[in-house]
Order: C-alpha cells, then structure tokens, then sequence
C-alpha cells in the first residue's frame, strides 16, 4: 500500500515519525524539537550571571527533565490509545508538539466509547502519581515527601524533609503527571474534564446540545484560563493554552452549525493528552475490542497446537503399528509401550462414548 502524503500546506503535518509502538506510530512535531532547543538553552547558565551551577549540571537537568515530560506526555497519550482500542475503536498515531500530545483515535460514536477512551489518559497519570508517591513514601520513610500540595507539585509538603538528588527526581517526575492529570481533569472543553461533561450530557441532552454546551463552556474556560495567566510566571504557556483552547472550541461550535441535518463527527485536537477524534459514525459496525481480539488469538493459537499435537501422536502411533507388525511386542521400548497404550485406552473410551 502507498502511504498517503501529508499535505505540507497544513501546519500540523510539519512532523517526523519517533516510532512505532504497539502499532501505534509515535510522531515529533518540529515546533516540539526548537521549543526544547530553546527551553534547553534558556536553562543553560549564563556568562556573567553569577549562578554557581556547572554547564555539565545544568545540561543533565534541563535534557532529563524534558524527556521525563516527554515520557509522561507519551504514556498519556497511549492511555487514550488503549482506552479506544478497549471499547472496540481504533488508535494508530500519537504527535507530540508543544502544547503535549495529540492521539488519532477513533472510539465507536456512542457516549460509554467516548468516556473510556478520555478517562484512559487522566487513569494513567493517576497511577503514575500513586508509584512515585510509594516509592517516596517508603524511600523517605514519610507520606510528607509527596508533593501533593498543586501550588508546589514538585517539592514535599513537609518542609522539613531535605530530600536527595535521587528522591528529586522522582518528585519532578510525580510533579509532571501531576500537573498533566489536574490540568486535563479542568472540566473545559477540549480537555479531558471537558470531553467527560460532554460524554455526561450526550445521552440526556442529544449530542448536538452537549457540544454546543461543552465548547460554549470551553471558551469561557478559555477565556479565564488566559487571564489567570497574566499573573502567573508560566504566562505564556498558560495563555497558548487559552488561544488555542478558545480556538478549537469556536472551530468546532462553525463545524457543527455547518451540519445542521446530521451529527457532525467529533475532531479537533487537544492540549496534553486530549485527543483527536476521526471520521465516526453511528452505523459503523462494532470492531472487536483489543482483549477480545486477544482472547480470540490465544483460543486459535491453543487450537493450533492442539491439533499439531494430534498429529504427532497419530503419527507416532502409526510408526508404532509399523514396528509391531514388523518385529512383534516384544520389540518395543518403555515409550512406545505408552504410546500403544495411551491410544488403546482412546480408542475404547470413544467406542464407549
């Protein structure tokens, strides 16, 4: 098959393939590449600026903290991927830009897919943030050391605890999914809280009013996120976020009002671990879930090596005849006694049967 080009005209295509995982591709914006360059070189410490730590400490800080949030945006993105594979849909690309991560899915179109496929993100963040927090807890031998408390998501909320480069780490790692699953938690539209309000309102308010509710809310959410970043540090980041949550809103609010006959396929992409949705329909046939279709392996692997085993021991069964009829009993070993036997005793049992 001829792999289809990716128009260049489109933005969001200016990407290079990473991987393949799990038959999922894994794609790199190159916006994803220079913002890390940037951000790298932004940390690297200054000629003149008085600060006392090393080039070589500072290079090692910088690249391990940004690939950690690569792996943290990356497992998140594979919990969308397995959550839609789970309800019968289907995942097979993962891009990582700027903003965090966009997963191609597409979940079958009814409100329970749409549910499982988003809450599967925020899920493994979850489980993300209860590892770090055992290992914190029985390596500093205090619940304390957990930096639970969201205004400071990388340092422990006991003071008193001096913790070591090593423990560091793990609190920058649990501080990273942390951020991800409270952002993404935020119950505005595109994000994983907001999907889930949609996902809630789709069977009680029909799909086309629980997405004009949810983008409506999205874009206020969007607007207060923008605001509230105009006094924080990360302000940039926060008000990219707004921009482009306020945009993906009103783009599907257009999309929606252009389809006035039929339900419009939900798209658009998604701020660190939302995702994006393709080409659904109501009548698309159901596609066997990913534990289904294992399921179904293993039964046809087991069969598979059933019936090679019968064969063998047809076959074994016949070389011990052969032998009898050539030499007579007293011919035959320990094993071929068994062999003779064992069939013997099938042979009389499917008779009796």
């Amino acid at each position: 098959m001829v792999p289809t080009q990716r128009p260049l005209d489109n933005p969001i295509n200016w990407s290079f393939r990473a991987g393949r995982l799990w038959g999922i591709d894994v794609r790199v914006h190159v916006s994803f590449v220079i913002c890390a360059i940037v951000l790298l070189w932004m940390e690297l410490p200054k000629p003149g600026s008085g600060e006392s730590v090393s080039l070589g400490r500072a290079v090692v800080d910088a690249f391990g903290t940004y690939a950690m949030l690569f792996a943290v945006v990356l497992l998140h993105e594979f919990g969308h991927c397995f959550g839609a594979r789970y309800v019968g849909g289907e995942a097979d690309e993962i891009l990582l830009w700027p903003l965090g991560g966009l997963a191609s899915v597409n979940p079958p179109h009814h409100p329970r897919a749409h549910a499982v496929t988003t809450i599967a993100g925020p899920m493994v963040n979850v489980i993300l943030c209860a590892v770090c927090s055992g290992v914190l807890a029985v390596w500093t031998g205090s619940l304390g050391a957990v930096p639970w408390n969201p205004l400071h998501p990388t340092s422990p909320v006991d003071e008193s605890i001096i913790p070591t480069t090593g423990q560091m780490w793990v609190m920058r790692f649990y501080g990273m999914s942390y951020f991800i699953l409270l952002v993404n938690l935020l119950p505005i539209f595109p994000f994983d809280g907001g999907r889930l309000v949609h996902a809630w309102l789709w069977p009680r308010k029909g799909y086309r009013a629980a997405t004009e509710i949810a983008t409506g809310t999205g874009m206020v959410g969007a607007i207060v996120v923008g605001l509230f970043g105009l006094f924080t540090e990360q302000s940039w980041l926060l008000m990219m976020i707004a921009v482009f949550g306020y945009i993906t809103c009103w783009q599907t609010r257009r999309s929606l009002r252009e389809q006035p006959d039929s339900e419009m396929g939900e798209w658009g992409h998604d701020f660190s671990g939302g995702y994006t949705s393709l080409g659904r329909s109501e009548s698309r046939e159901r596609r066997p879930g990913f534990f289904e279709r294992r399921k179904t392996r293993r039964t046809a692997s087991r069969a598979e090596k059933e019936r090679r085993q019968r064969e063998e021991h047809q076959r074994a069964v016949e070389d011990v005849l052969r032998k009898v009829s050539i030499a007579g009993l007293g011919s035959l070993t320990p094993k071929e006694r068994r062999i003779l036997e064992e069939e013997t005793r099938r042979q009389r049992d499917s008779t009796a049967r």
